[in-house]
């Protein structure tokens, strides 16, 4: 077996240095020997001090001056890398030491595939999947969570799927995002989906390794409204999500002719949900957050009505 290449981290973050801090440490604790450094992108509103380099690996700690979300930051971190492979995650993951060595190995093994993202499982309880991979459903109006808040499944594990999105942590080639322009940063949150199908485009593959695992740190499922943590934790993010949707949905389907009547009344299905969690749990941000849930909403729709622009991975609108 070929010894792993080298390969850079690269974490974009906002306002969650807890747990950036959890990630950082995890890193250290594995030191992975192929890891030639840490990327931090940073655009959280108030910038705080990461701390000392990892003791097998320097990190690097870009300030941004203003928000750009997270593809502009990706961005940004890669295109700082000297290595070939880079390892996106994001910074509520922690990682273990089988996090990194089965991916390298099977993106030597497959040099056709772009990208490569590992099992994710829940830090809180590792026995209890998060996602396998995330192939998308027919018709492909939404992505099939494959083993979502289920068990881990023995039967599913050790394998490589096809997967049509990169949730919470992914490797891949710093020359298959060279050749594709890498994120659309018009997609400023949710970029991966389109990503996977911008490198199918462009011959490579994209792979979900069930070998490999890292653990994200959200609340588990059952708790009070865990679906929506995320939005609730930052108001801002929940309007740059909806759009997201509308713009990929609107790729995806470039020939529908009720295109946005339909893609309204599919929304409904995660906006009214939420809009409910928000409702009831979200505290002194209830408000904030509705709005936002609104003009996302009104913005997608808008976005949507006029000619879809196309991969913008260094022009987008993500810091507007």
């Amino acid at each position: 077996m070929p010894a792993p290449d080298k390969f850079t981290i690269v974490v974009p973050t906002h306002s969650r240095y807890g747990r950036l801090s959890a990630l950082l440490d995890s890193i250290d604790r594995c030191s992975p020997e192929n890891l030639s450094e840490v990327i931090v992108v940073d655009d959280s509103a108030v910038k705080q001090d990461i701390g000392p380099h990892l003791s097998s690996s320097p990190v690097r700690h870009l300030k941004l001056d203003r928000r750009v979300y997270i593809s502009r930051a990706k961005n940004l971190g890669w295109r700082m890398a000297s290595t070939e492979f880079i390892y996106f995650i994001d910074d509520d993951n922690i990682v273990g030491r089988e996090t990194f060595d089965p991916l390298t190995r099977n993106m030597i093994l497959h040099p056709g595939a772009a990208a490569i993202m590992p099992a994710v499982l829940y830090k809180g309880d590792p026995s209890l999947v998060w996602v396998y991979a995330t192939p998308f459903s027919k018709g492909q109006w939404s992505h099939e969570l494959v083993g979502r808040n289920k068990k881990r499944q023995p039967s599913l594990e050790g394998k490589l799927l096809q997967t049509d999105a990169l949730p919470n942590a992914s490797l891949v080639r710093r020359s298959a995002l060279l050749e594709t322009g890498g994120f659309d940063e018009a997609l400023s949150i949710n970029s991966s989906a389109y990503l996977c199908a911008t490198f199918r485009r462009s011959g490579w593959d994209v792979l979900a390794d069930t070998g490999s695992f890292i653990y994200h740190d959200v609340q588990l499922p059952g708790g009070k409204a865990f679906w929506a943590s995320h939005g609730m934790q930052d108001p801002f993010r929940v309007k740059r999500e909806i759009g997201d949707w509308y713009l990929l949905m609107r790729r995806l389907h470039p020939g529908a002719r009720f295109f946005r009547p339909e893609a309204f009344l599919r929304s409904m299905k995660f906006v009214l949900p939420n809009s409910a969690a928000y409702l009831a749990n979200g505290g002194d941000r209830r408000r904030l957050l509705m709005l936002n849930m609104i003009a996302g909403t009104l913005y997608g729709l808008k976005r949507t009505g006029r000619p879809v622009p196309g991969p913008q991975g260094g022009k987008g609108d993500a810091g507007t």
